[in-house]
């Protein structure tokens, strides 16, 4: 028969393919591409390095999944018109440059303007000439039924400060109407000489610590001097901020749902917290946004009462420790 090199690749048989493999080396795939999944010359140039590692075929040895994989980054390159009347462009199997241009292939992920896509099959690298980018900024790479082309930044996220200034509105705002909640909370607190304390096998055993509550506070301040010095540093930073901004203001507006629903009895004689009222709206606004401006510490001068159920700074130690430990 004709050789493969005598006619266009599209018009191959089988057997026109069987002759390319063995003259390519690939001798013993021929039986497996020919005989057992019939390859012709268009089903050859739509050929991926996920199909080759994939099922039906399942190559098994790197060595020869590369080299036929450069092989055919060397046919199709040279076969480019055939792979256009195929319809094969950068948004089908196969991606196709202008006239011109340079090919290349390459396995792993090809970075261009900065970013770069990473996809399961084989990569067609378009060069125009410039190695230090791409004219177009067009995605070239090989789609495959068995995976998907997903496309990522090279080293760095889109910071997406949109979504960051939202979440910090959300926080802040959370955190005003939790400030207002615990003033409603306040004039709620159940009477000590109706509902005493409840008994706890463990506080009840252990000598109160006085200055244990104002160290928890201490501790989550040095905790959040910790994490805004990792944002500093952090590379993300905006992704981090927002995401615990996101994280805290959804708990706290969970806190303000069960503090207001659920009202516990005071949890010690040693506090003096007892039911009051703030008079009319305005009263009520001005001693949350006391509250508010003094983050809710007593190291602010802040003393709230009857917010038991739920404890915020229990909630904020938690989540800058987690921050703080896994960023």
């Amino acid at each position: 028969g004709m050789a493969p090199s005598e006619d266009s690749v599209t018009a191959w048989s089988c057997k026109q393919v069987a002759q390319w493999l063995q003259e390519e080396g690939f001798g013993e795939y021929v039986e497996l591409f020919c005989t057992h999944h019939r390859l012709d010359g268009p089903s050859l140039l739509a050929l991926t390095e996920a199909d080759l590692r994939g099922p039906p075929l399942g190559l098994t040895v790197l060595g020869d999944i590369k080299r036929l994989t450069i092989a055919l980054c060397r046919l199709q390159r040279q076969n480019q018109a055939q792979l256009e009347e195929l319809g094969l462009r950068p948004t089908a199997a196969l991606s196709l440059a202008a006239t011109g241009v340079e090919w290349s292939c390459d396995g792993a992920d090809r970075r261009y303007n900065g970013g770069d896509r990473s996809c399961n099959g084989t990569e067609l690298r378009l060069r125009n000439g410039d190695r230090s980018g791409y004219g177009s900024g067009a995605a070239l790479c090989h789609a495959h039924s068995n995976g998907r082309c997903r496309q990522h930044l090279a080293g760095r996220l889109d910071p997406e400060v949109w979504k960051t200034v939202i979440s910090s509105l959300y926080v802040f705002s959370v955190f005003g109407f939790t400030s207002f909640v615990m003033v409603i909370v306040h004039e709620r607190v159940p009477d000590t000489r109706t509902y005493p304390p409840l008994p706890d096998i463990f506080l009840d055993s252990v000598p109160r610590i006085p200055w244990a509550f104002a160290m928890a506070e201490a501790c989550g301040l040095i905790l959040c001097y910790m994490f805004l010095l990792i944002l500093l540093l952090h590379k993300h930073r905006s992704i981090l901020f927002r995401r615990l901004c996101s994280l805290m203001g959804t708990v706290f507006l969970l806190r303000c749902c069960t503090m207001f629903v659920t009202s516990l009895s005071v949890p010690g004689q040693h506090l003096k917290c007892a039911s009051k009222t703030y008079g009319d709206t305005l009263g009520k606004i001005q001693r949350a946004l006391a509250i508010w401006s003094g983050f809710g510490m007593t190291l602010t001068g802040v003393q709230t009462c009857g917010d038991y159920m739920f404890s915020g700074h229990t909630v904020v130690i938690t989540m800058l420790n987690f921050f703080v430990t896994e960023c």
